[in-house]
This record gives C-alpha cells, structure tokens and sequence, in this order.
C-alpha cells in the first residue's frame, strides 16, 4: 500500500529555493532571515518528506544533486506563480485606490498618449496612469484578459471577443527628405516609388502588404534599404536621408520638419484606430474622461498631419 502523503511544508519549500539560489545553509539564512541552523533543519525534514536526497554534504560546503536541480525548476514555477498573485492583489489595491491602466501601439505613445496623460493627470491629480506600449495583437490580449482597462490599436478584422470603438479615419502619407527630387509633388503614387530607396515596415505590417498590392499592381520597386517593425523609427530614419517611406499620420507628426516633407499618397491606404475595452465591463468617469482626453489629442495629431501636407 502507498504511504499517506501529508502536504509540503511552504516554509521548507522556501528554505530549498533560498539554498538553491545562495549555494549555502548561510547565505539562505540571510535571505530568509533565520539562522543557518534552522535553515539545515528545513531541509533535513524536506529530504524525509519528499524521500531524496536534495544536497551533498562536504564540510560546510553543499552542492545539490540531479534531483534538487530537477525539483528546483518545479519550485521555481510555483514561486513564480506566488509572486503573480501577490502582484495581481497589488494591483487590485492600486487600482481601487484610484489607478488607470492604459495600453497602446508605440505610434500613439509618443505623440497623442503623453498629451492625454498630461490632461489627465490635471483633472485627477490623484490618480496613477499605468501606460504599457506594444504590438497591437499583444495589446488586444492584454485587454480580453483584463490585464488593462482600456487600449488603443490597429483592430484587425475578425476580433468580435471585446467592446471596440473607432477612432476617426484618416490616411497614410508619404515621407522623404526635404532635398528628394519628388518633394516639389503634391501627391505621390506608387509608379513614383519604382527605383527609389526606401524605410520599408516590417513584412507583417498591414499597411505594408496593402501598400505592397498596390505596388504590384503600378509594376513599381523600390530599392528597400531599412525595414522596421515601428512606424516612428521608419520617420527617423527618413530624416537621415535613408529614403521615401509610407506611414501612418502619427509618424508623420514625429518627423522633423527641416529634414523631411510629408505629401499625400495616392490610391489613399486608410489608417483606421480603434479603443477596445475588456467586454462585459463598466467605464467608471475617470476611464471615460481619459478616452475623451485622448480622442482630443488624437484629433490634434491628424489636423497636424493634415497640415503638414497641406503645406506641399
């Protein structure tokens, strides 16, 4: 018959982590804040519980065995786990006493998210915002699973699992250095971007296979020199003469004026934003008024761009 298996003792479970992560009785001590004796104990009673040998004794030195090495990464796990609820709890307690969390795509997070926070934080001075920027499949993740209370992204087509509001329309436009010989062009199409050197988005990006589809159908090919996964390090690398690019509004806002013009792209790529809230979940005031204060700086940042290319 098998042996009565009682439950393991938390604290020789901490006593193995703290040795494991010390190499001494001495050192886990410390960390723990109990004497080295009381530590050697701990894991004498759990070698008789689990029936394994965990270390092997030479003097004062220990080294652990196969086995301690194997059962660390199962306690490793479970600390990990530990320490997850003990931060959702935290965040629980900051989030009733008064704390927002926010996510959105990296475009947004240098140029509309500060202005909204900056609003924010005037009217709720109180209040913490917690901003996580990222890819917007990461974010939506984040949002379903009620990880943030609200986040800003580029909705892709099929997701029917969170509440989503849009945010208004607007289109790409095209980058280039202020000396670029189709500067002096109000609009350019994709025939324009044949031979030209070009800070492409990365291959996954949507805006790039639409831009991509229009490309194939003009027979155009631009000479690729960068690519990058983030719209605002496209506009960077524009400014360094690298090349024409196709972004979004947003990056368009973030390039420098004395180095880069901004002109209107032709058939026109929509660039459409949405906010998407966990479903099945209330919008307390504070959550609305900062959606409405970045709605505003939204707006702001797309006028901006549209005078940009206004000025061609």
């Amino acid at each position: 018959m098998s042996r009565h298996l009682r439950p393991l003792n938390p604290r020789q479970l901490e006593a193995f982590r703290a040795v494991m992560l010390t190499g001494s009785m001495t050192g886990a001590g410390r960390l723990l804040s109990i004497s080295q004796p009381a530590v050697t104990r701990l894991i004498r009673d759990l070698e008789a519980d689990l029936r394994l040998t965990l270390f092997l004794r030479d003097g004062a030195q220990i080294s652990p065995t196969a086995e301690a090495r194997e059962l660390y990464r199962e306690v490793a796990r479970h600390f990990v786990s530990t320490e997850r609820i003990r931060e959702a709890a935290m965040a629980i307690r900051q989030y009733n006493a008064g704390r927002i969390r926010v996510a959105s795509i990296l475009a947004l997070s240098s140029s509309c998210m500060p202005n909204a926070v900056d609003a924010f934080a005037r009217t709720y001075p109180e209040m913490v915002v917690s901003v996580h920027s990222g890819a917007s499949v990461d974010i939506i993740d984040l949002v379903v699973n009620g990880s943030v209370d609200v986040g800003f992204v580029a909705m892709p087509p099929g997701r029917n699992d969170l509440a989503a509001e849009p945010l208004p329309a607007s289109e790409v436009v095209c980058l280039m250095p202020r000396n670029h010989p189709l500067a002096r062009r109000e609009v350019i199409t994709p025939a324009d971007l044949d031979g030209q050197d070009f800070v492409a988005l990365g291959s996954s990006s949507l805006m790039r296979l639409e831009l991509n589809a229009l490309l194939q159908l003009s027979n155009a090919q631009p000479r690729i020199r960068v690519e990058s996964l983030f719209s605002s390090t496209v506009a960077a690398y524009v400014d360094r003469g690298l090349g024409m690019a196709v972004v979004d509004p947003l990056a368009a806002s973030v390039a420098d004026p004395a180095r880069t013009v901004a002109r209107s792209f032709r058939p026109a790529i929509r660039y459409e934003l949405s906010v998407v809230y966990p479903p099945h979940t209330n919008r307390p005031p504070p959550l609305q008024d900062f959606v409405n204060f970045f709605s505003e700086a939204y707006a702001r940042e797309l006028e901006a761009t549209r005078a940009l290319v206004a000025r061609a």
